[in-house]
Order: C-alpha cells, then sequence, then structure tokens
C-alpha cells in the first residue's frame, strides 16, 4: 500500500491505527474521570451553599424577633 508515495505493509498501518486508537481511548477515559470527580465536587459545593442559605436564612428570622 502506498503512503505518501512510500510502500508501506498494511500490517503497519493497522498498527499505527490501532496505537492511535488506544492512545485516544486512554485520555477518553482520563477525562471521563476528571469529569465525574468535577461532578462529585460541584454537587458537594452546592449542597454546602443551600445548607448555608438556610442558616443565613434561620438567623435572620432569628434577629427580627
Amino acid at each position: 500500500m502506498l503512503v505518501f508515495g512510500v510502500d508501506v505493509p498494511l500490517i503497519e498501518i493497522v498498527l499505527v491505527f490501532a496505537v492511535i486508537i488506544f492512545l485516544l481511548l486512554v485520555e477518553a477515559v482520563v477525562v471521563i474521570a476528571l469529569l465525574v470527580k468535577e461532578i462529585n465536587n460541584t454537587k458537594k459545593l452546592s449542597s454546602l451553599v443551600v445548607q448555608l442559605s438556610e442558616t443565613l436564612i434561620r438567623l435572620k428570622e432569628d434577629f427580627k424577633r
């Protein structure tokens, strides 16, 4: 098979594509793992913000009395 004017055996092309696909899959797994970690951090932060707002509302109501 000719690649850029050079005769390259087909099995080498398949192996190169397999290595590239493997690297892309590893990168995708790493990115997904990082996204899941960030989603968990965001959930924790949002629950803390909700708790803070509830506490502030309670303090405001207690202060009015």
